[in-house]
């Protein structure tokens, strides 16, 4: 239903999730994903990424990074099959909020997952929320791993108090897919909030500008994750997007 929705509103790509519900890889048999690929295409639909958000298994801490590890492998996997190009996942900090150093633990996981998805033509992109341009650039440093780039959100950014302009400055070759959506600043005593877009602290137009500079060609996913009308929302966003697009 979800899908011929988006089809009728004329959006061309779509990113799917893929822990809970019909898209898992437990769910989906050979045939059963054979049979996706094929009604995604026929709806007219890019499917340009698979979302990997695994609650609770954070890739700093070893009572779990194993797992996160694991479940991810089989996300990338559904991703071949699916055609989808890249998979995209929620991180935390992967830095020392003080030192700035970078976490041992999740390195090496990032590692194993980079030498999957380099295996099956798969791109990881992380989604930072607390480690601005220069943290993310000593993570792939580390890594020095093609496979791990950025999926950016800057809502994500923005509600942690990190401004995502530094992660298109200082890392504008490596991110692989946006997701349009927009919060108010997070400040020390409080995070910030989900806000429609174009009405919260992220800025854009300059946004845009950073990527255009750098000549992205990736998917502009326009996404909500709290919001209690979320069709017209989404085509609003889909309009004030196009709007910003056309201005940058």
């Amino acid at each position: 239903d979800a899908l011929r929705k988006a089809a009728e509103l004329r959006f061309q790509a779509v990113e799917l999730p893929t822990v809970t519900g019909d898209m898992t890889p437990q769910s989906l048999s050979a045939s059963g994903r054979r049979h996706l690929a094929r009604y995604v295409e026929n709806l007219g639909l890019d499917l340009s990424a698979l979302t990997a958000d695994v609650p609770a298994l954070r890739l700093t801490d070893p009572r779990t990074v194993d797992e996160r590890v694991a479940r991810t492998c089989e996300i990338i996997d559904l991703a071949k099959d699916l055609g989808a190009p890249i998979v995209t996942a929620s991180v935390g900090a992967l830095t020392h909020p003080e030192t700035g150093g970078v976490s041992p633990l999740a390195v090496e996981a990032l590692h194993r997952i980079g030498e999957y998805a380099d295996a099956r033509g798969v791109v990881y992109a992380i989604r930072p929320s607390c480690d601005a341009g220069d943290r993310l650039a000593r993570v792939l440093d580390e890594l020095r791993c093609p496979s791990i780039q950025i999926g950016l959100d800057p809502a994500a950014m923005v509600m942690s108090g990190v401004n995502p302009l530094s992660a298109v400055e200082r890392l504008p070759d490596r991110i692989a897919l946006l997701h349009a959506r927009d919060a108010t600043a997070g400040l020390s005593d409080r995070p910030g909030r989900e806000t429609q877009l174009g009405e919260g602290d992220v800025d854009f137009v300059g946004l845009l500008s950073l990527l255009e500079a750098a000549q992205y060609r990736g998917a502009y996913i326009v996404r909500r994750c709290d919001s209690p009308r979320p069709l017209p929302d989404l085509q609003a966003a889909r309009d004030t997007l196009a709007r910003a697009l056309h201005t940058s």
